[in-house]
């Protein structure tokens, strides 16, 4: 049976705590986003791309390993896949390219779709088929907005869709609000800053769940 830990610390940062205790830290930002910074650690990072409130390795202590190119990367018998994909509509002319990353351990799939700025084409659908745990932005301006990430979940139909890249109490980037996303769901749950997911509490069918940020 498995049991993982997931830790929301604001914007498009997570820690995922593996089974075996390794922890995995994403998209760590600076102090434009949020001041002070969490004192964490990681032992793996991955950076969506390189832009300040994405790729401050140093907000974690030690020497994680960093993960921030496409393709297959295995890491402490952890197996992360990146998917070239771009950070506008417009092929990456406004903004860049992302790096949306799968994240297979303890028998789960997670994706973390980075700033992801336009719906995914039919290859990219095709790698993240599947996925348990699916960590999407829902903010706008610099990224996909509520309804298209709705549209994406959709697609997709993950266990659990976790909303990031919004504007909280805490955070200093201009986008949309939480609610601008939950407003056009049915039903969510919100939930603590901590998640532990096992067998027993992996939902059968999609269920959105927002999480607070510390």
């Amino acid at each position: 049976m498995f049991s993982i830990n997931i830790t929301f610390y604001g914007h498009a940062l997570f820690v995922i705590t593996t089974g075996e205790g390794k922890k995995i830290g994403t998209d760590p930002y600076n102090e434009q986003i949020r001041d002070p910074l969490p004192g964490i650690s990681a032992d793996i990072v991955t950076s969506s791309h390189d832009h300040y409130d994405h790729a401050n390795i140093g907000l974690f202590k030690g020497d994680p390993a960093v993960i921030n190119t496409p393709g297959e990367t295995v890491v402490e018998n952890i197996r992360f896949f990146g998917i070239p994909s771009f950070h506008d509509e417009a092929e990456g002319s406004l903004r860049g390219k992302n790096i949306i990353y799968t994240i297979k351990t303890d028998g789960l799939k997670i994706a973390h779709l980075g700033d992801l700025g336009h719906f995914p084409d039919d290859k990219q659908l095709k790698d993240l088929q599947g996925v348990d745990v699916l960590m999407i932005p829902t903010g706008g301006v610099y990224t996909i907005n509520g309804t298209q990430a709705l549209e994406i979940i959709n697609d997709l139909k993950p266990k659990v869709a976790i909303p990031m890249h919004y504007k909280s109490i805490d955070t200093r980037l201009n986008v949309d609000e939480v609610s601008s996303f939950t407003r056009r769901l049915d039903s969510f749950k919100e939930i603590g800053h901590t998640i532990n997911i096992t067998e027993k509490n992996l939902p059968k069918d999609t269920e959105i769940w927002v999480m607070s940020s510390s």
